[in-house]
């Protein structure tokens, strides 16, 4: 929980310890993977079920 309150050196500046910069990156990496293949499915998805109302159309006619 250090990048609540993260600690101050002597001379009263905050820093970051490295290792939640690595935990943060290696995180958003995570969360883009999730959200890319996600947004994929849902394309593919709604490209599958594009026009759904053409295919009553031509069965009526």
């Amino acid at each position: 929980m250090d990048f609540i309150n993260p600690p101050m050196t002597e001379d009263s500046h905050e820093n970051m310890p490295m290792e939640n910069v690595i935990g943060s990156l290696f995180l958003g990496f995570l969360a883009f993977i999730l959200s890319f293949y996600v947004s994929l499915r849902a394309l593919r998805q709604r490209k599958k079920n594009k026009y759904p109302f053409n295919q009553l159309y031509k069965n009526d006619l």
